[in-house]
């Protein structure tokens, strides 16, 4: 038995045994490592303004609020790429009409906040349009609401009630960072909250957490879309969204028309008319004094049109009624904006 294991082992170890033309075991080549990735770190900046007054950095509590925000609007890449984009287009008319009524810039951040600047936007709660109004606001400030119209989704006019509100409540509060809160969550809790704290100050008063990060949310809105580059925002300008090439009529109508005569008249089609005047809700308009946005060069071949007469309705078909959407499970969490 010895001899036999011997004998095995020597013919293991002998230069022609059977593993003598194996080749020799070679190691895996070398992966080269992996490049190193580094985020940027973004500070915020030592001192900052909202609506011309200072904001008290030096108040940790107001510190770190507002760099929650910042944090926020700096990374979600995707919802701020898109505010620079629409803003490309709608900031010029809203910035207009800012200058006219003498008001601070900084409001125009308000729009971004509250919808993405999407003009047809709608909240669980019933707001709707650039500027979020509710029903009863809108009434208040002469924005017509109807099966057939929603005058809060028109750009022009929800601006200028926007404007006439926060004008209303900055000379009831006389601070704009009030106003603005109170625009989130209404006057009279700004007014209740104040009286039973005994503060006055907006950045010393405590909210609902809703409406103290609403605040910090437009200044650092302010703050990223006034330095874009600084926060890695390199947008070649030929993405950014031009304003709409489009001329105004203001049209009257002694009796209804429908929007794809509208649409066929100004030279365009249904889809691509409500996009220019995303107010019209339905099908059709009914008599009444109506302004429109129609294509640039389509003024003229539009009242031509018009001049001529435009298809009305079906009378056998009135138009429906929009259907609201079902409402939200209640999760205690905000619908997310896209």
């Amino acid at each position: 038995m010895i001899a036999f294991l011997f004998a095995v082992l020597l013919l293991w170890l002998w230069p022609a045994g059977p593993f003598a033309d194996l080749p020799p075991r070679r190691l895996p080549p070398a992966v080269p490592p992996l490049p190193e990735v580094r985020l940027p770190y973004f500070q915020l900046p030592a001192h900052l303004t909202l609506c011309g007054q200072p904001v008290p950095l030096e108040d940790p509590v107001v510190r770190e609020g507002l760099d929650r925000e910042f944090t926020v609007v700096v990374w979600s890449r995707a919802q701020t790429l898109m505010w620079f984009k629409r803003a490309h287009r709608h900031f010029p008319e809203i910035q207009q009409k800012i200058r006219a009524q003498h008001l601070p810039e900084d409001l125009k951040y308000v729009v971004l906040v509250e919808s993405d600047l999407r003009l047809n936007a709608r909240s669980p709660a019933g707001a709707a349009g650039p500027w979020q109004f509710m029903g009863p606001t809108a009434q208040r400030f002469q924005l017509k609401a109807s099966d057939y119209v929603d005058e809060r989704l028109d750009l022009g006019l929800a601006t200028d009630a926007a404007l006439a509100y926060l004008k209303v409540l900055y000379q009831e509060f006389a601070s704009w960072p009030l106003a603005l809160a109170a625009y989130n969550v209404g006057e009279g809790r700004i007014r209740r909250e104040m009286a039973l704290q005994g503060v006055s100050d907006y950045w010393r008063l405590a909210l609902p957490e809703e409406t103290e990060r609403y605040v910090y949310r437009i200044l650092a809105a302010k703050v990223v879309l006034e330095n874009p580059a600084h926060y890695s925002y390199d947008i070649p300008p030929e993405d950014l969204y031009p304003p709409l090439a489009t001329e105004e009529v203001t049209l009257n109508l002694s009796q209804g028309v429908t929007v794809r005569g509208l649409a066929e008249a100004a030279g365009t089609y249904f889809r691509a008319f409500k996009h220019l005047n995303p107010w019209i809700r339905g099908h059709s308009l009914p008599p009444g004094t109506y302004r429109l946005r129609v294509p640039a060069g389509q003024k003229a071949a539009f009242l031509e049109a018009a001049a001529r007469g435009l298809p009305a309705p079906p009378a056998a078909n009135p138009e429906p009624r929009e259907e609201k959407p079902p409402a939200p499970a209640k999760s205690g969490r905000p619908a997310r904006k896209k």
